[in-house]
């Protein structure tokens, strides 16, 4: 390890290409589960640190996956395919960048792929486009490098760490609770239920007693028989790892899904009602002009990885870029760890070139 102290990267890599995102995954990690997000996993010997990175597979088709990757991960990857350029899939994605960006301090990083002979006449003028695009948003001075060869992949993942090491390491010493993001989940014969996760809070040990939450109604206990990390096995792990976790209890792997959290028992509440403010994205163009509470129209809300239909009930009319007051009633009941629920507010219809990004919310608890 040369003396490097070792930590985790999440990465979340987005694009239109898939096939140019996943040069970029397998310069990180070798490819590992993948359902409708292609996971990356490597413990790199030579940097001395451990990458998880991810892309949504289907995207822009899918919009839920792509906000889900978001969530999981912190450093996040916008890869422009240099042939097609930008356009309105390129736009939504930045639109969740800098969102979350806003929202959850994420650090971003651009690589321009698919430069040639025919293309690379194209590429000063793109890259000024795109900065003219990031000086408009929170995303100002955001580095933008570009990918040619085999280099270029080493140079891109030392950046990545370079990023990584500038968020705060993790504090092992804070025992408010522990969280774990599911992110798949399978059954294996002799063991029972295993849930693939990232910590996102705090320390998670074997023969913990876990609360799985996130259904409507109380959460469900189970006991962590055994942890894994890269096929090795672990009596603890740590915010930012991606584990594989053994439960032990009456857990069925079609009890527990995306819509789940793993945590320390108590901690979170549900909500179905709630009083929030609310910003429209400065892109988002309602189709009546101005977003209007009680008027049925459904939207979707995600908090954490989880979604669930709403419907804005009453408050404040909100035109492009204004926040306001307003009460939305859940379909599903969302939850949180009794600062209020923030999230994400979308259309989670098919992509038809246009934002399907409408803005955010963040409770407000008098």
């Amino acid at each position: 390890m040369n003396g490097v102290k070792e930590r985790n990267f999440l990465v979340g890599i987005f694009g239109e290409n898939f096939e140019q995102r996943n040069f970029i995954g397998q310069a990180l990690g070798s490819p590992g589960t993948k359902s409708d997000i292609q996971f990356y996993n490597r413990l790199d010997a030579g940097l001395g640190h451990v990458f998880c990175a991810l892309t949504p597979v289907d995207y822009p088709d899918k919009l839920k996956p792509f906000l889900q990757a978001l969530t999981i991960t912190n450093i996040h990857v916008l890869v422009v395919d240099l042939e097609v350029g930008l356009n309105a899939a390129i736009g939504e994605i930045l639109v969740g960048l800098d969102l979350y960006h806003q929202l959850f301090e994420t650090q971003v990083l651009v690589a321009i792929a698919g430069i040639n002979s025919k293309t690379e006449w194209k590429l000063e003028d793109t890259c000024n486009k795109i900065e003219r695009i990031l000086d408009s948003t929170s995303l100002k001075g955001t580095e933008i490098v570009s990918i040619r060869g085999k280099d270029d992949y080493e140079s891109l993942k030392k950046k990545v760490v370079k990023i990584g090491l500038l968020f705060p390491e993790p504090d092992l010493k804070n025992g408010s609770y522990s969280k774990v993001l599911i992110d798949h989940v399978f059954p294996v014969k002799g063991i029972g239920t295993v849930i693939l996760g990232v910590v996102k809070k705090g320390v998670i040990n074997a023969s913990q007693m876990v609360e799985i939450a996130g259904y409507n109604g109380p959460g469900k206990k189970a006991i962590i028989r055994s942890i894994q990390k890269h096929d090795r096995d672990f009596k603890t792990a740590h915010e930012g790892e991606r584990v594989g976790l053994a439960l032990k209890g009456n857990i069925a792997p079609n009890d527990v899904s995306r819509d789940n959290i793993i945590a320390t028992q108590g901690i979170f509440k549900q909500e179905k009602l709630i009083e929030a403010k609310v910003y429209l994205n400065q892109f988002y163009k309602p189709k009546t002009g101005k977003l209007k509470p009680g008027n049925g129209q459904q939207y979707h809300g995600l908090v954490e990885i989880k979604s669930s239909p709403l419907k804005f009930v009453s408050g404040d009319e909100l035109a492009s870029g204004e926040s306001g007051r307003v009460t939305i009633a859940f379909e599903k009941p969302l939850i949180h760890d009794g600062k209020g629920l923030r999230g994400v507010i979308t259309e989670l219809n098919k992509f038809e070139n246009k934002l399907r990004i409408v803005g955010y919310f963040t409770q407000l608890i008098e």
